[in-house]
């Protein structure tokens, strides 16, 4: 082997285990993989309410009598979709349960949107319009479809703190929050935002594809802000200190994290305003994909300094939603980002500006407009946007616990003591002590063990035993002895004899069965045979 699997790409690594798997257990295996953490629930009524929209949709229109499965777009304007989708309803209502549950939805939605959001707009063009976009008929005009930053930025609010409330946001959508993070610094990079060589710290342990985004794709210098285990994860004084040096110009975290599912600490969010406000020019990118998993509300960057932070999320974990590809960023109308680009040399920013000159001539595109044009390659900008049913998509999820506040409570708090329940019986399964996830609010996305520590908890003989195995070679047969895959946690940051484990796509009882395959696949080295 010319690499070290344990080097590489977590995920790519994985996908050697799951192979390696196959090739011993045959394809038709089942395998617990608590790798990746693609959810195994989805939020019915949202989906429900998308489903029975598109049937609407289609029931609006109709086509040459000779070709019934023809659908001519356009021609409903002269219908009042308030009465047509209440005669839609009540033609369709008692088929199914799910659309029953859907239709209730949107007509929750509608009515909230055209007394609380768009006053002025009468529910019937809502509907109107929402069913037009649910046809994928018409390209996104503008790339965010009018009815989608409203929505957003209230539902930004009720996520991480009514004082957002006030402030205002652009709203760009892509392919997933992963996605949106990629584009937002790629278009940093091109407007002379980001250079090689330019230090950017990061919360260690960190999600690897982001060290690796800024490490190897635009050659930057990733600086780390080390969290210890044994403070219970708070970051090292003297790494705070980092943040003070003016050469550190980007800050990127995931809070609540991924591997290490806490936010960020007091002390770390103090450092980070203080230095915000000494060196305005300071920006900080932030995920908070797994914001909605956390028990109780928590103080987060974005709060303290909206125009620095830029905030990036996507329904993919909560909702259900992983395969939608569907991710949002909030770029702030007063964006530092912006400023930068203000205070850059008449000729430097001039030549970053004529990249998109013959697309936005009429004035120097903010970092909003050269985010939403390189999103297309900047040629083909007046394709941009999210594809329109998926902007629907979205925006029904934003829209459910402002709807539905009640329900959405009673939805998360099931997602959260789930969660906590797979955790807990996890380390029910390895015979461990939860310790310092007692002690600290948690996401209960994902964990990381340190395996010697397991094998320690076995006794002293497996310890010794163990401690002799190379981690590959334990994955490896962790993976082919019980079909049990998880991903080495060294290249996350984390101690070299670490595993990184996700328990959103499994059972409860496959969260424990887990947690017994790993602990048994240990103990197997003190035995008195080889393990292979």
């Amino acid at each position: 082997m010319g690499y070290d699997p344990l080097k590489i790409s977590p995920f790519t690594a994985k996908d050697m285990l799951v192979k390696h798997a196959r090739e011993l257990l045959g394809a038709d295996a089942r395998l617990l993989d608590a790798s990746r953490g693609g959810p195994n629930w989805q939020q019915r009524t949202v989906q429900c309410a998308w489903h029975v929209l598109g049937m609407y949709a289609d029931y609006c229109h109709g086509g040459p009598r000779d070709h019934p499965t023809v659908r001519l777009l356009g021609g409903t304007d002269e219908l009042n979709h308030e009465t047509h989708f209440a005669r839609f309803v009540e033609a369709v209502g008692e088929e199914r349960e799910s659309i029953c549950i859907g239709a209730a939805y949107l007509q929750a939605a509608f009515k909230h949107m055209a007394a609380e959001i768009f006053p002025d707009v009468p529910i019937a063009k809502l509907i109107a319009d929402f069913a037009a976009a649910m046809t994928g008929g018409y390209y996104p005009t503008p790339a965010v479809l009018y009815f989608v930053p409203p929505v957003a930025n209230r539902y930004l609010a009720y996520m991480l703190g009514s004082q957002l409330h006030s402030e205002s946001f652009d709203i760009y959508l892509s392919h997933g929050a992963t996605s949106a993070f990629g584009n937002v610094v790629s278009t940093m990079s091109r407007n002379g935002l980001l250079q090689p060589g330019q230090k950017v710290a990061m919360l260690h342990p960190w999600y690897e594809p982001m060290k690796d985004l800024f490490r190897l794709q635009h050659h930057c210098t990733v600086v780390p802000l080390r969290r210890n285990r044994d403070t219970d994860w708070a970051v090292d004084e003297a790494d705070l200190e980092l943040l003070d040096d003016p050469e550190v110009k980007l800050v990127v975290a995931v809070s609540p994290g991924n591997p290490i599912d806490i936010t960020l600490d007091q002390r770390l969010l103090d450092r980070l305003q203080a230095a915000v406000q000494a060196r305005p020019e300071l920006i900080v990118l932030c995920d908070y994909v797994y914001a909605n998993f956390m028990q109780e509300p928590f103080d987060n960057a974005l709060v303290r300094m909206p125009r620095n932070v830029i905030p990036f999320y996507a329904p993919s974990k909560d909702f259900g939603l992983a395969g939608g590809r569907i991710g949002v960023a909030w770029i702030h109308s007063d964006s530092a980002l912006d400023r930068l680009l203000q205070d850059m040399p008449t000729a430097t920013v001039a030549g970053y500006d004529a990249t998109y000159s013959t697309r936005l001539p009429q004035h120097q595109p903010s970092f909003y407009e050269r985010l939403t044009m390189d999103s297309s390659s900047v040629s083909f900008s007046h394709m941009a946007g999210l594809s329109t049913p998926h902007q629907v998509l979205f925006t029904l999820c934003a829209l459910f616990p402002l709807v539905h506040p009640d329900e959405a409570r009673n939805y998360f708090g099931w997602l959260r003591s789930e969660l906590a329940e797979r955790m807990a019986l996890l380390y029910q399964g390895l015979g461990m002590d939860p310790g310092w996830r007692r002690r600290v609010p948690c996401s209960n996305y994902s964990t990381l063990l340190l395996l010697d520590e397991v094998a320690q908890a076995h006794g002293p003989a497996c310890a010794e035993a163990f401690a002799q195995v190379e981690l590959w070679a334990f994955l490896q047969h962790l993976a082919h002895s019980r079909g049990t895959i998880i991903m080495p946690g060294e290249v996350f940051g984390d101690e070299p004899r670490s595993a990184r484990v996700c328990l959103t796509s499994l059972s409860k009882a496959d969260a424990q069965q887990v947690g017994r395959n790993i602990a048994e696949a240990i103990c197997d080295y003190s035995l008195d045979k080889r393990c292979t």
